[in-house]
C-alpha cells in the first residue's frame, strides 16, 4: 500500500489526452514557430536595410566631404593666383627671387599698353602653375618658365588628405573688356593631379574635383597721366642752370612742358626747353593754372590716381618701402626684386646715383611727404611728391627722369636736371601697371 492509501487518500487517475487535442497542440506550436521565424526574417531584413542605409549615408557624407575639400582647394587656388598676379619676381618654385627672374604676371600674361588687352602668353588652355599640399612642407608649388608638364606623383599621405590645385589662364573671350583676365582653378583631393584631369577618371579614382572660375580686373596705377613732364602746384625756384624740359609728342600732350600754379618762374632757359617742332618752349608752359590752384592735396592726388591716397596705398600691388637716410639703394633693390609701385612715407632722400625703371617696365614712386634728391638719379616712370621737392645735381653725371614729375608743394632745382616726357611710359603705367582685383559677380563653380 502506498503512502496515499495509508493516509486515506485515493489517488485520481491522470487524464489522458485525446488524439485530436494532441494534434491541435502540435499544430499550434508549429504555427508559433513559423511566426517567430517570419519575425526573425523581417528583423534581419530591417537590420540589413538599416545597415545599407548607413553605408549609403556614409558614402554620401564622404562624397560631400571630398566635394567640400575640392571646392575649398579650388577657391584657394583662385585666391593664390590673384595674389601671385600682384606679386614680385619669383623662381620656378613660386618663391620670391631676385633680378634674374620675372614676376608671375610677366611670366604668364601679356598686356598691350596701347589697348589694355590682357591675354595669356600660352594659348593652349593648359595649366601654367600648380600646388600640392604636403604634410611636412605645407603647400609646395611650381611656376615653370617653360611649358607646364604634369608633376611626378608625391609620396602617398600617411593619414591625412593631400589636396592639390592647378591654375589656367584660358584664351581671351570674344568681346571681353580690356583689362580683364579669367582665372580657372581646378581643385583635387588627390595629390596626383592626373587623378582629376577628367570626370570619368575622377569618379573611378574616388576623388573630389571642383573647378572655380573668376575674372580679375586691372586697376590702373595711373588713372590720368599728367600731360607734361613737370607738374607743380606751388612755386618753382631754379638756379642759373634752369631745368631741361623735353616733350616732342604732338599727338597726346601737344608738346606741353610745364603745368604749374606759379605765376612767374625766373631762370627758365629757352635752350633747355624742347617742345614739338615749330613751337617755342615758352609757349608750351601753363602758368597760374586755375585747376591746380583750386585743388587741395587730396583732390590733386585723386585727379591723377582716381582714388584717395589711403585707398591707393593699400592696393595689392603697392609695396610700402621704408628707407634709411639714403633711399636710392633701397629703391634699386626693390625694383630688382620686381617692385613696380612703391609708397614711401616721407621725407625721402636720394643721395647716391640710382637707376630705376625701363621704358617697357617703368616704376611709379609716391612719396607721402617731402622729397629731396641730391644725386644723378636716372629714373623711367613717375615720381610723385605729396610735399615740397628739391633736386640738386652737381655730380657732373646726367640726372634724367624719363616720364613725369608731379609735386603737390614747391619745387627747387639746382644743377643740371632734365625731365623727358615719354607717352609710351605713361601708357605702360596707365594700361599695363597696377593691381588685379576680383570682378564682383564673376565667380563660377
Amino acid at each position: 500500500m502506498n503512502t496515499l492509501s495509508r493516509l486515506g487518500v485515493t489517488p485520481r487517475p491522470m487524464p489522458r489526452l485525446r488524439a485530436g487535442a494532441h494534434r491541435r497542440q502540435t499544430q499550434s506550436g508549429a504555427a508559433t514557430l513559423v511566426v517567430v521565424m517570419v519575425l526573425f526574417l523581417i528583423m534581419a531584413m530591417m537590420a540589413a536595410f538599416a545597415n545599407r542605409n548607413m553605408v549609403f549615408e556614409q558614402r554620401i557624407g564622404s562624397n560631400y566631404y571630398r566635394a567640400g575639400v575640392a571646392l575649398e582647394t579650388a577657391e584657394a587656388g583662385a585666391d593664390w593666383a590673384l595674389a601671385m598676379l600682384n606679386g614680385d619676381a619669383i623662381n620656378a618654385a613660386c618663391l620670391p627671387a631676385g633680378a634674374i627672374s620675372n614676376s608671375f604676371r610677366e611670366r604668364y600674361l601679356g598686356i598691350v599698353s596701347t589697348s589694355r588687352v590682357v591675354s595669356p602668353i600660352r594659348l593652349d588652355n593648359k595649366p601654367v602653375a600648380d600646388c600640392v599640399r604636403s604634410e611636412a612642407q605645407g603647400w609646395v608649388c611650381r611656376c615653370p618658365a617653360a611649358a607646364w608638364t604634369p608633376p611626378a606623383a608625391p609620396p602617398a599621405a600617411a593619414a591625412n588628405m593631400q589636396p592639390s590645385f592647378q591654375v589656367t589662364f584660358p584664351k581671351p573671350i570674344v568681346g571681353n573688356r580690356p583689362g580683364i583676365v579669367r582665372i580657372i582653378a581646378t581643385g583635387c583631393t588627390s595629390s596626383t593631379l592626373s587623378d582629376c584631369e577628367g570626370v570619368e577618371i575622377a569618379r573611378d579614382a574616388v576623388v573630389g574635383q571642383s573647378v572655380v572660375s573668376v575674372d580679375a580686373a586691372l586697376v590702373s596705377a595711373l588713372k590720368m597721366p599728367p600731360p607734361t613732364p613737370l607738374t607743380v602746384k606751388g612755386n618753382i625756384t631754379l638756379d642759373a642752370n634752369g631745368i631741361g624740359l623735353h616733350n616732342s609728342d604732338p599727338k597726346t600732350s601737344q608738346g606741353l612742358l610745364l603745368q604749374t600754379g606759379d605765376a612767374d618762374i625766373p631762370n627758365l632757359q629757352d635752350a633747355r626747353l624742347e617742345s614739338v617742332p615749330g613751337t617755342p618752349g615758352d609757349l608750351a608752359i601753363i602758368k597760374s593754372d586755375p585747376q591746380l590752384l583750386a585743388a587741395d592735396s587730396a583732390k590733386m592726388f585723386a585727379m591723377f590716381f582716381g582714388m584717395s591716397a589711403a585707398q591707393y596705398s593699400r592696393q595689392p600691388a603697392m609695396r610700402q618701402i621704408t628707407c634709411a637716410d639714403d633711399c636710392g639703394p633701397t629703391l634699386a633693390a626693390a625694383y630688382a626684386r620686381g617692385v613696380r609701385m612703391a609708397w614711401i612715407d616721407g621725407p625721402m632722400s636720394i643721395n647716391t646715383t640710382t637707376l630705376l625703371g625701363t621704358p617697357t617696365s617703368p616704376m611709379l614712386v609716391v612719396v607721402n611727404g617731402a622729397l629731396n634728391i641730391d644725386a644723378a638719379l636716372q629714373m623711367t616712370g613717375l615720381l610723385y611728391a605729396r610735399g615740397n621737392a628739391s633736386w640738386s645735381n652737381t655730380s657732373g653725371l646726367q640726372a634724367l627722369l624719363t616720364g613725369a614729375l608731379v609735386v603737390e608743394g614747391d619745387l627747387n632745382i639746382a644743377g643740371t636736371v632734365d625731365l623727358w616726357y615719354r607717352w609710351e611710359v605713361m601708357e605702360q603705367l596707365k594700361n599695363a601697371t597696377g593691381s588685379f582685383v576680383r570682378v564682383p559677380g564673376s565667380w563660377w563653380n
